[in-house]
Formats: structure tokens, C-alpha cells, sequence
């Protein structure tokens, strides 16, 4: 079906370009002449040249003037003699495939007789006599151009459509777009050309055009130094990315080795990076910042690694002084990554993902809106998981007790926004996510929406929600 659609377009073009040369020829005659043959063959001779031996601007990159030859050819000798001067440069370029010789002869043609058209209303060939007004014949050299430029792009954009099944716009954004400097220069350089010819000859009009030609390389060449530098940017990328995977192997496994100590950190980290990620998308945040907030809960308990195993099993009340050892590793947690620069502003999430809006948090006390939008969202995802979880000290609370005392901290301990997110997400999901009990809660957390993740629960001082521990 490709194959036939693409046979079906050419031989459109064809008809098409048949039709213009027969209906110019018809209307308009033509012009014979040793000056017309000589002027084609010339033309002719100067498209091949340029279309084989192509401008090279850099080791992979190069131009090539056959556009300003074409449209130079329309305006000095009409579109009949311009045609015949394109379309040896047409079949060259077919390179014996007669389906593409056919298309790129009739692309041309018909570029050819459209900028033809365009050009006639305000004079005819400059080889067969001077135009009444010069600014008139450089006005319509310019539309002309214009004209032939657009023509080309509307062509093969049809020929990507049909053959490749790219849209218009996918071949906007990849064909047309990143060329329309270059054709505009191309446009310019063959008006301005156009201009000095009439007004003081041809060898300063070649003078012109040499320096207007220059002036594409120098763009061109910044286009190509600007390409490298992009490839050279995801090269860095993907070696960052490459640093970014590996310390984030390394943190799942500090993370894995606490889990394996008390059964239940890493439960409540894979936990923490499902619930964290879900409420971001909830509240509408990006998918960069969904991902962020996925590692981050992931790894905010990374600063309990280190810590002495007595403090971390312990299941009696706490002293103040292993208390405070222990509200030490959300300090801890950012130290160890904000020395990975990707982890940075993540680094601060985890280190306030224990303040309270009443400012009755650790470790710096801070207060409502100076708490990051996603320290507060991973303050709540890690109190919910630390509620619904089992641990080793006590077993989890049912979801409807968890969601009763979120509530209840509502503004004081929590966010309110961000609770109310969550309880509309509880609201329409199954039980097996209330209690962080499905295939979404494994660690380490899996791609896209819901997903494991770790949280150390929050450290609660002596007040009606009890003190939340982290294991």
C-alpha cells in the first residue's frame, strides 16, 4: 500500500507538471534564441557544478547553491528555458531511480513554473530585455523565491506524509522549520543580486553574490558548531544519567541493607516513594518533579544509615538523648545527597521532610509556607506509610485510623492541601493501596504511577498522635 501511495503521488506531480509546462507554452510561447539556448546551458552547466561539488562547511557538514541557481535561472530566462536548465541537476540527483528521477523532476518543474508565474506579473526574462522599473523586478524576484521555497517544502513534506506517515507538523518541526533562515538568505542573496545587476552590471552582482554566499557558510557553520555542541550536551547527559543510575543503585542497596536489619525501612521507603509520587501527580505537578519526588522518597531515610543498631531496633521509649541521635538523619540524609549534584534540591527535600506547618518540626523548625511544597508532600506520604505499615514494635494501624489522624494533624502537623490530596487518592483506590500491600509497594519502586518506596515515619513528640517511629 506504501509503495502504490508513493507511485500515486509522484505520477500526481507529474500530471501537475506536465499540465504547467504545456499551459505555459500554450499562453505564453517560446522564446528562442541563441541567448536563451547559451543562457540554459550555462545555468545547466552551473546547477550540476553546484548539486556534485556542494559548498563544505564542516567535516560532516555542507551547502549546496543549486536553490540560487534555480531562482537566478527563473528570473533571467523565463520558466521554460529555467526547467530545462534544472532538470539534468534533477536527474542527477535521482541518481538512476526512476521513481525518484520522476519526482524530483516534477518538483521542480513545478517550483520552477509557480516562482515563474509569480515573477511575470512584474516583468518578463531579464535576458530578453530590461524591466521598466527595478524595484518592481526585485520585489517580484523576492516572491518568486518565496514561491519556490514554499512550493519545495510543501512537496516533500506531501512525500514524508505519504511514504513515511509523518504529519505535517512532525515535518514542520524537522524539515521546514530549521531551514527557513538558510532559504531566506538564499531568497535575499538572488533579490540582492538581482538588484546590483540592474543598477551597475553584472560583475559587481557576482561580486554580491560570492559575498552573500560566504555569509550562508559563516551561518552555516555556526549551525553546525551549534549541532555539535547539543550532541556534545547528550553525550555529558547521558554520562550524567550513567553517575545519576549508579548513585542511585547505591543508596537502594544502603536502603536494602537497613531493611534487612528491622524488616520493615525499606517496606516503608518503597512505600513512601509510591504514596510521594501518586499525591504529586495528584496535585499536578510535572512529571519531572513526579520523578524527583519518587527518588526522594526513596532515599530520605539514607541518613539512618550509620546510625548504631541498638538505637535503630529499639522498641521501648526513647531517651532524649537517642531521640535526638535519631532526628539526626534527615541532616544526615541531605549531607550524604547534596554530594551528588542531580540530588541537590532533593537533598533539601529530604532534609525538611519532618517540618510542621506549626513549625514544631525538625531539624531547622521551619514554618507553613517556607517548607518546600515537596518536603511537605514527602512528610505526609511518610506518616501515612509509617501508620498503615507493621514494625517490628507494633503492628500497622487500619487505613481509616491513619486517615483519622492525618486529619486531625490537618494545618498543624501536616499540610492541609496535601492531605486532603491524599485522602481523595485513598478515596478511590483499592484496599490493597490504603494498607501499601499490592505489587505497587515493592521495592525498589517501579517506574510510573505507583510504585515502592522507603520513608523513615516521622518522629512525633509527646502529643495526641504518638511518636511515629522510623522502622
Amino acid at each position: 500500500m506504501g509503495e502504490t501511495n508513493l507511485k500515486t503521488y509522484i505520477g500526481v506531480l507529474a500530471a501537475f507538471a506536465v499540465t504547467f509546462a504545456a499551459c505555459w507554452t500554450y499562453w505564453y510561447g517560446a522564446p528562442t534564441g541563441a541567448r536563451f539556448m547559451l543562457g540554459a546551458a550555462v545555468f545547466a552547466v552551473l546547477l550540476v557544478l553546484a548539486d556534485t561539488f556542494p559548498i563544505r562547511i564542516s567535516e560532516r557538514g555542507e551547502i549546496s547553491t543549486v536553490e540560487i541557481g534555480q531562482l537566478a535561472a527563473v528570473v533571467m530566462l523565463g520558466p521554460l528555458w529555467a526547467m530545462v536548465a534544472a532538470v539534468p541537476c534533477a536527474a542527477l540527483t535521482g541518481r538512476k531511480d526512476r521513481l525518484r528521477t520522476a519526482y524530483e523532476t516534477s518538483c521542480v518543474t513545478i517550483e520552477i513554473y509557480l516562482a515563474g508565474i509569480v515573477f511575470s506579473f512584474a516583468s518578463g526574462p531579464l535576458l530578453a530585455a530590461a524591466p521598466e522599473s527595478t524595484a518592481s523586478a526585485v520585489y517580484a524576484a523576492l516572491a518568486a523565491g518565496v514561491t519556490m521555497v514554499g512550493a519545495n517544502k510543501a512537496l516533500n513534506m506531501g512525500l514524508l506524509h505519504v511514504k513515511y506517515r509523518q504529519t505535517f507538523e512532525e515535518a514542520w518541526k524537522e524539515f521546514v522549520e530549521p531551514y527557513l533562515l538558510p532559504h531566506a538568505i538564499a531568497v535575499l542573496t538572488v533579490g540582492l543580486g538581482i538588484l546590483v545587476l540592474l543598477t551597475y552590471g553584472p560583475v559587481a552582482a557576482l561580486v554580491v553574490v560570492a559575498g552573500s554566499l560566504a555569509s550562508q557558510v559563516l551561518v552555516y557553520r555556526s549551525r553546525e558548531q551549534a549541532k555539535e555542541n547539543r550532541e556534545l550536551r547528550a553525550r555529558v547527559g547521558s554520562l550524567e544519567q550513567a553517575l545519576t543510575t549508579s548513585n542511585t543503585t547505591f543508596g537502594t542497596m544502603v536502603i536494602r541493607d537497613l531493611g534487612a536489619r528491622d524488616g520493615y525501612t525499606h517496606r516503608h521507603a518503597a512505600a513512601t516513594a509510591t504514596y510521594a509520587a501518586d499525591l504529586a501527580h495528584e496535585m499536578k505537578l510535572d512529571d519531572a518533579r513526579v520523578g524527583r519526588l519518587r527518588m526522594a522518597g526513596l532515599l530520605h531515610n539514607i541518613g539512618l544509615f550509620g546510625l548504631p543498631e541498638e538505637l535503630l531496633l529499639a522498641t521501648g521509649k526513647l531517651n532524649s538523648i537517642a531521640w535526638s541521635r535519631l532526628a539526626e538523619h534527615a541532616a544526615r540524609g541531605e549531607e550524604a545527597l547534596a554530594a551528588v549534584p542531580e540530588f541537590e534540591e532533593m537533598a533539601q527535600w529530604v532534609r525538611w521532610h519532618h517540618e510542621r506547618p506549626d513549625g514544631r518540626g525538625y531539624p531547622d523548625k521551619l514554618r507553613g509556607p517556607w517548607i518546600p511544597l515537596e518536603a511537605r508532600i514527602l512528610a505526609v506520604a511518610q506518616a501515612y506509610a509509617a501508620m498503615v505499615l507493621d514494625q517490628p514494635r507494633r503492628p500497622g494501624m487500619k487505613s481509616v485510623e491513619a486517615r483519622e489522624r492525618l486529619s486531625a494533624g490537618i494545618d498543624t502537623e501536616f499540610d492541609g492541601v496535601v492531605v486532603r490530596a491524599l485522602l481523595r487518592l485513598l478515596d478511590t483506590e483499592s484496599e490493597g493501596y490504603r494498607r501499601a500491600d499490592d505489587h505497587r509497594f515493592v521495592f525498589p519502586v517501579p517506574e510510573g504511577r505507583g510504585g515502592a518506596r522507603l520513608d523513615v515515619p516521622d518522629l512525633r513528640d509527646q502529643d495526641g498522635l504518638g511518636r511515629i517511629l522510623p522502622r
